[in-house]
């Protein structure tokens, strides 16, 4: 745009007749605000890490000033997967880390920092935006700061039915750096949660007051224990159900799953826990409030009973939900977004967003353990210096958004076709992640339909039944670390 269109002049050198008198305190007010702007910005600089990312609780001012001019090193936050931790079916002596060799550098994948090497001891629960959550303590691998937790309070109800309690952990360094939180999931009707009764596990009074109570409604409100870091306790939480009344098609039986291999119970995200049900549907925890509500499943039929199954899970643009079953022995796959968005009504909806054959990745993966070194990421658990020196001098790059689109080969047969399973979703972009052949790790696109070889997942005699998709953070968490 030159200086002769008159818009352009009119903004920028205001004709003699177009001048007006200014208000000089206005003026003075809006020289002044960049001023205070620049000594905000300065002192606040001056801030560690996790002074500073409360610092943007404070205010919404301060949040926008904080976030506009980076001052919060992105390098310090969970903004990127750099490695998998992997447990096996059996107490294996320690969890498998999986990561390109410039990441084992940095982070404590092994876990030696621990003052334990005990299986049961070392048997990951939960993570949670760099923490990991054990049965007794929690950590960081990255900074290698870890504590004891105080024991798990135990209820009545938790003899009483034979649901699957777990343990979801909550932490949000961009909200409150050094803050946790652990939650007991599900939520469980108040009317379980108090139940006082005495009865004999196994006996045939507790096996009734166990087919009576799967009958009874989910009702509201619901109770659960919470672990918070500032007090460093467990106390007693309740929710009620958002939207008021009781629900007309839900019971205690519709909490009582157990996840199959790689499935997740629980996983948090921006201020709500997401429980994943027996039915397939979804309880929604949003703590900012104590309320919750149940989304019913987005598949009605018989598909999941017979020869697949869910898995929840959290990526790019929220809460998704991934099914991997079996058609005519060829692995299907499909993937389901959670829309939370305010032009659904109130109402969340699921939207359909990937239906794809895998058929491609099983003929161009078959099991292969061989030059398990050369590849991109490598399994660090039992493997000797030399050949993690080995792996480190390829100085290997990795781009997710990178890979080939495949091609399907001809047919093989049915029973030739090996084992495919679904290992988690990328939390920062669409992409899913598979194991091939129980040998190969690869990623698939879900936009582009690209697929990566990342390397190779091969930990005998034991077989790999859960994974957890690890961010290091940075950001020093304990004052006083163990």
């Amino acid at each position: 745009m030159g200086c002769d269109d008159p818009s352009w002049r009119c903004h920028c050198f205001p004709s003699e007749g177009d001048r007006v008198v200014a208000d000089p305190s206005r003026n003075k007010n809006k020289m002044e605000a960049p001023l205070l702007d620049d000594l905000l910005a300065n002192v606040l600089s001056r801030l560690p890490p996790c002074s500073l990312a409360a610092s943007r609780c404070v205010r919404k001012d301060w949040c926008s000033l904080i976030d506009d001019r980076h001052l919060l090193h992105a390098d310090l936050l969970p903004l990127r997967l750099d490695a998998f931790f992997f447990l096996g079916r059996i107490l294996a002596p320690h969890p498998c880390f999986f990561s390109p060799p410039s990441v084992a550098r940095r982070v404590g994948g092994r876990l030696d920092f621990l003052d334990t090497f005990d299986s049961g001891d070392l048997r990951i629960i939960d993570h949670c935006n760099g923490l990991i959550l054990f049965d007794e303590r929690i950590a960081n691998p990255t900074t290698r700061q870890w504590m004891h937790l105080p024991v798990v309070p135990m209820s009545p109800f938790y003899k009483l039915t034979d649901l699957r309690m777990d343990m979801s952990l909550v932490y949000d360094p961009m909200v409150s750096p050094d803050h946790f939180e652990i939650f007991k999931v599900p939520l469980v009707p108040n009317s379980i949660f108090y139940r006082s009764i005495k009865l004999d596990h196994g006996s045939d009074s507790h096996k009734k007051f166990i087919e009576e109570s799967s009958q009874w409604p989910l009702s509201s409100p619901c109770t659960t224990h919470v672990f918070s870091s500032r007090k460093w306790r467990w106390e007693e939480r309740s929710f009620v159900r958002q939207g008021g009344g009781e629900p007309v098609d839900e019971t205690i039986a519709d909490l009582k799953f157990w996840p199959k291999d790689f499935q997740r119970l629980a996983i948090y995200l921006k201020g709500a826990i997401y429980v994943h049900c027996k039915n397939n549907s979804l309880m929604r925890i949003t703590l900012s409030n104590d309320k919750y509500q149940m989304i019913k499943s987005p598949v009605r039929n018989k598909i999941i009973d017979s020869n697949g199954f869910f898995h929840l899970g959290k990526s790019e643009k929220g809460v998704y939900f991934a099914l991997l079953w079996n058609d005519n022995n060829l692995p299907q796959f499909r993937v389901w977004l959670l829309n939370e968005s305010s032009s659904c009504g109130g109402q969340m909806e699921w939207v359909l967003k990937t239906n794809v054959s895998l058929e491609a990745v099983m003929d161009n993966f078959p099991w292969n353990i061989d030059n398990r070194f050369s590849k991109p990421w490598i399994l660090f658990n039992s493997v000797t210096q030399e050949e993690i020196q080995r792996a480190q001098e390829e100085k290997l790059e990795w781009d997710f958004e990178n890979g080939v689109i495949l091609e399907t080969k001809d047919k093989m047969d049915e029973a030739s076709y090996p084992v495919i399973s679904f290992l988690g979703f990328h939390p920062y972009k669409e992409i899913a992640f598979f194991w091939v052949s129980i040998s190969r790790v690869v990623s698939y696109h879900l936009n582009t339909s690209k697929v990566q070889e990342l390397g190779i997942l091969y930990h005998p005699p034991d077989d790999v039944v859960e994974s957890f998709p690890y961010t290091p953070c940075w950001m020093e968490l304990f004052e006083n670390s163990n």
